[in-house]
């Protein structure tokens, strides 16, 4: 027996409320399973190994003569020229 127009839309509104519930249950159950023992700080920040903590950059060649010849070119900003066609899969 085919639904009515208006059964089909009663049911199209049900699936998606369905749909939008069942994402917000798991969400929320996989949003609340995550710890929040300390946001003050990024993990990656807390836990810094002894090893990149006494790493010392040598920046001596910002100090070269070579370095600081070194010219830009061109415009900036780039603005950017026509890349392609509107359609690339319009005929010719």
């Amino acid at each position: 027996m085919p639904l009515s127009p208006a059964n089909k839309i009663d049911s199209e509104k049900l699936f998606i409320t369905l749909i939008l519930f069942t994402g917000l249950a798991l969400a929320y159950l996989l949003g609340s399973s995550v710890e929040t023992s300390d946001v003050s700080q990024p993990r990656a920040i807390r836990e810094i190994s002894p090893e990149l903590a006494s790493v010392n950059l040598d920046l001596s060649v910002l100090d070269d003569i070579l370095f600081k010849q070194l010219k830009v070119f061109g415009t900036i900003p780039v603005n950017p020229g026509q890349t392609g066609r509107d359609d690339p899969f319009a005929p010719f």
